[in-house]
């Protein structure tokens, strides 16, 4: 890809997520509710109402996450303290290094980004090559790296 063309590319996946995440808090009330909660083992992103009962079940992989005090960004795909079959599920976002011509898209190792804005773009355009319905950012506490999950499906669930 042309820096052009990349740029096209980009501005379509970020639309595509800011439609995306819109659907998302439409259908879901996505990011208003109580707590959250992530388990690798079942590839399941939970949130709670005020009085914790269960309301929307998600089936997420995780993109990878963002560092706020280094300014990096590290792909789940590479990252060891991802579950190897989480890993695997997402090692076809290797395949954008050569769509796109980018080698930042096979690093294997953490590396620096302007800011938490690339992240997104970075989980953007990783939503769009996953086909997923969307994202959640999953936030950590403040010395702790923020995750980025696509997410592939959701569903309510009556408590």
């Amino acid at each position: 890809m042309t820096d052009s063309e990349f740029e096209a590319f980009l501005a379509n996946a970020n639309e595509e997520l800011r439609d995306k995440q819109a659907l998302l808090v439409e259908r879901y009330s996505l990011g208003e509710h109580s707590r959250w909660s992530f388990e690798q083992a079942t590839e399941k992103l939970q949130f709670f109402d005020e009085a914790d009962n269960l309301v929307i079940e998600a089936d997420v992989v995780e993109i990878g996450s963002y560092s706020q005090k280094s300014n990096t960004w590290k792909w789940a795909w590479s990252n060891s303290s991802v579950l190897p079959r989480l890993r695997e599920k997402v090692e076809l976002l290797k395949e954008l290094e050569e769509t796109t011509g980018f080698e930042l898209f096979g690093r294997e190792h953490a590396f620096d980004i302007e800011d938490e804005a690339m992240a997104w773009e970075l989980a953007a355009i990783s939503v769009k090559h996953l086909g997923a319905i969307g994202c959640y950012r999953a936030p950590s506490s403040s010395d702790g790296p923020t995750v980025f999950l696509a997410i592939t499906s959701a569903l309510k669930v009556s408590p």
